[in-house]
């Protein structure tokens, strides 16, 4: 075996150099007597990487590097350095190449830079601002799915391929989060390509759905016996989570309205919820019915301290300066006391707008009243200007009715009925 010695020279085979040993300090270097400049450097950490040594035209040294042992052996090693060696003797220097390389690298801003350039300039976009829930889900799409593979690299270097290959792993892991990921990378590709960041978005403008189409869209509807099962398991949850899952029934808002819902939108005395434009999908406010079993729940939750309760007072949440959170944990433990699975928080919004029709609500007006505006032309939205609002809180009157006396009579199977999506 080869002791501690800074260099030596011998005919390599791959047998002898697994008998190397490491140098207590400084480097060995072991050079081939086969091909002249090809040598094998090893470190005290047992760290072993191919290099050829030659001079440059100018007369500078220069060592590129060929790769590590053992995963590159003698043999392989022997077939890669003469074609270095002889791009070195034409006049390259491939150490100076790759620092070059490596210096543009780093004057170009690399895509973990843009994407937080991005959200900053959208979220403070003077004219459409992002909501903070979709700032909170670009960022985190961006920081699980994206940063980690090609973050610190060049965004003008990226490629199709790169950004598709992304968005194809996402899509065998879970089909809904890759259409997610594709909106979101081609939202930050455009902004970058408006800004004259990169030259044109890699990713095709019309290749969601070739690429990462969306689910089919949900169908489930909880049938009324369903509903009243959910709705007596929430009475042995304590008075916030118990809050959110009534109000969410009764009201048919999204997950989001309810849980960030406001000291200053709850109108008690006019048994109004007003939830201001800034707070929902559309962009449009939103006025809702509190029936008395809502008034209720709104009751139990309301602060003690009343008259020093600031306008965006959260009363969901536990300090009343965040929202509710916590909904996969509250629907698991809601699943276990109801026995009602296979539904999510949003199928609560789809059962109450299917009630709607049932209940011989008109379509027009059962839209309304869940705050859609599908359904109207633009032509036909900028015409008529009706908001609709008393017949919207007629329909939500009349589904809330229908829950009153859903849990005060004994459960029956209901008719079968359509189902809406939405």
């Amino acid at each position: 075996m080869v002791r501690s010695i800074r260099a030596v020279k011998r005919d390599l085979n791959d047998a002898w150099l697994r008998g190397l040993r490491p140098p207590e300090k400084g480097r060995l270097e072991v050079w081939d007597t086969r091909v002249g400049g090809l040598m094998l450097r090893l470190t005290p950490t047992g760290a072993a990487t191919w290099s050829v040594r030659a001079r440059t035209h100018d007369g500078k040294r220069t060592r590129p590097t060929l790769g590590t042992w053992p995963g590159l052996g003698i043999a392989e090693a022997r077939k890669r350095a003469p074609a270095h060696l002889a791009a070195i003797h034409s006049g390259a220097d491939p150490v100076a190449q790759k620092r070059a390389i490596r210096a543009r690298r780093e004057d170009q801003p690399t895509v973990a830079l843009r994407v937080a350039e991005w959200l900053v300039a959208r979220e403070t976009d003077p004219a459409k601002p992002l909501k903070p829930r979709t700032a909170a889900e670009y960022r985190r799409t961006m920081e699980r799915d994206v940063l980690p593979r090609i973050g610190t690299r060049s965004l003008r270097e990226t490629t199709r391929e790169d950004w598709t290959r992304l968005v194809a792993a996402k899509r065998r892991e879970a089909p809904a989060m890759a259409s997610l990921l594709y909106r979101c990378a081609s939202a930050f590709l455009g902004h970058a390509e408006a800004h004259g960041w990169i030259t044109s978005s890699p990713l095709p403008r019309k290749g969601l759905a070739a690429i990462a189409p969306p689910p089919a869209p949900r169908e489930r509807v909880l049938s009324d016996g369903e509903l009243r099962a959910v709705w007596d398991a929430s009475a042995q949850l304590n008075p916030r989570p118990r809050a959110f899952v009534r109000i969410l029934i009764l009201t048919a808002t999204r997950e989001m309205e309810v849980a960030d819902v406001a000291a200053g939108e709850v109108h008690v005395s006019m048994e109004r919820w007003m939830i201001p434009g800034k707070r929902t999908k559309n962009r449009l406010p939103y006025t809702v019915p509190l029936c008395p079993l809502a008034l209720a729940e709104v009751s139990a939750i309301w602060p003690d301290h009343v008259g020093e309760v600031a306008f965006d007072w959260r009363l969901l949440g536990a300090i009343g300066g965040g929202g509710f959170r916590g909904f996969s944990k509250l629907k698991a433990k809601l699943d276990a006391l109801s026995g009602v699975t296979d539904w999510r928080w949003h199928d609560l919004r789809r059962t109450a707008r299917t009630g709607m029709t049932r209940l011989g609500v008109s379509r027009e007006h059962a839209e309304a009243a869940i705050n859609h505006v599908s359904g109207r032309s633009k032509l036909e939205r900028t015409y008529d200007r009706h908001d609709h609002a008393e017949e919207v809180l007629m329909a939500l009157a009349r589904w809330q009715a229908h829950v009153a006396d859903l849990i005060t009579t004994s459960a029956v199977e209901e008719p079968p009925i359509h189902r809406h999506r939405s």
